[in-house]
């Protein structure tokens, strides 16, 4: 069973470091392609494509640290299946959060001439990002504690995520 689980969360790390490696050079706006900055990005002095590049980037080593870790769990110690297991699923919670990031700075960057729009992208991104957040947080911890508080602050949001989705 635990095999099973380093062997999905090995394919969906990969999975992520491939897609923020293709984002980092399929850029928004693209490059320029003539003049002293040709080959430079054409946003390179906009605050949102800075928010994009830090996203993804910290999406990508946040994968290669999972990717890697998972590889070391499957060494056959199951003591260090447990570590890495517990390590890997933090690591790549940070990048499928960061990864959504980098989606909707990307998108808001490509659709912000267009005022309506770029506001319904940013409000859609972060209410996608509010709800994953609910998500990924109790399964980024490794124990869950037995403070009631934090299991009800834990569990019910989750709950409702999944009744509203129809799960």
């Amino acid at each position: 069973m635990e095999k099973e689980k380093v062997n999905t969360l090995l394919l969906v790390s990969t999975l992520v470091a491939t897609v923020t490696f293709a984002a980092a050079f399929t850029l928004p706006a693209g490059y320029n392609s003539s003049g002293t900055d040709s080959g430079i990005v054409t946003m390179l002095r906009d605050k949102g494509f800075h928010i994009f590049v830090f996203c993804d980037s910290i999406a990508m080593y946040s994968s290669i640290i999972a990717t890697v870790a998972l590889i070391w769990a499957q060494l056959g110690d199951f003591t260090l299946l447990l570590d890495a297991l517990n390590l890997a699923v933090s690591f790549l919670g940070v990048a499928l959060f960061m990864m959504s990031m980098t989606f909707t700075a990307g998108l808001f960057l490509t659709v912000s001439k267009l005022r309506w729009l770029s506001t319904a992208v940013l409000v859609m991104g972060i209410t996608f990002l509010a709800m994953l957040s609910v998500i990924l947080i109790p399964l980024c911890t490794p124990i869950t504690p037995s403070n009631r508080i934090y299991r009800y602050i834990s569990y019910y949001p989750f709950y409702l995520v999944a009744l509203a989705t129809g799960n």
